[in-house]
């Protein structure tokens, strides 16, 4: 009963950072974690325009394409982030998914300072992300909050202006996970 308990309230947290994250940007959000070695959606927010991912809580992505993971890989330990890429094969998804891996790793050391990541249709030719990490209380990662829309509409100067509203929805999830950690806006 404490576990199931918990996880309402879990959630409760996931969607309440998401939905402030998404209100301010008029873009989708999510919230995802790590799941061995793939990254699974907790919660998804719409945005306010029209066009619409149609992504969903709960889908799984792979652990080497997104914003949300290169954030999640960010704060893995060297020694973790070396078996990753012993397991993880990285097949290409879209025309500009990196599968070099010396490569991600340069995209991976990138995002640990200013802690921000982005996504130029490695995943899928139509989407850019951006995403920042989100700490619990022992100030450790433990997923990352994103915004996402069509690459039409959101460059990544785009993408990079929504830096401070991302941020704040980070500290705020942050905050709802214990954590006491350096603002993502102070990084």
């Amino acid at each position: 009963f404490f576990f199931s308990s918990r996880r309402r309230h879990t959630r409760s947290f996931h969607v309440t950072g998401v939905q402030t994250c998404a209100l301010p940007i008029c873009e989708s959000s999510h919230f995802a974690a790590r799941m061995n070695d793939a990254v699974v959606v907790l919660a998804r927010i719409n945005g306010l325009d029209a066009f619409q991912l149609s992504d969903r809580a709960g889908i799984v992505r792979p652990a080497y394409c997104t914003a949300l993971v290169k954030v999640i890989l960010a704060s893995l330990r060297q020694d973790q982030l070396d078996r990753h890429f012993e397991r993880v094969e990285l097949k290409p998804l879209a025309e500009k998914t990196v599968t070099d891996a010396t490569r991600l790793r340069r995209d991976i050391e990138d995002v640990r300072h200013p802690s921000i990541a982005f996504d130029d249709g490695e995943f899928d030719n139509e989407v850019r992300c951006a995403a920042m990490p989100v700490r619990d209380f022992s100030g450790q990662v433990v997923g990352a909050i994103g915004i996402s829309g069509p690459v039409w509409r959101l460059s990544i100067q785009a993408l990079q202006s929504h830096a401070r509203s991302l941020g704040a929805a980070a500290d705020r999830l942050s905050e709802a996970f214990g954590s006491n950690a350096q603002s993502n806006l102070e990084q």
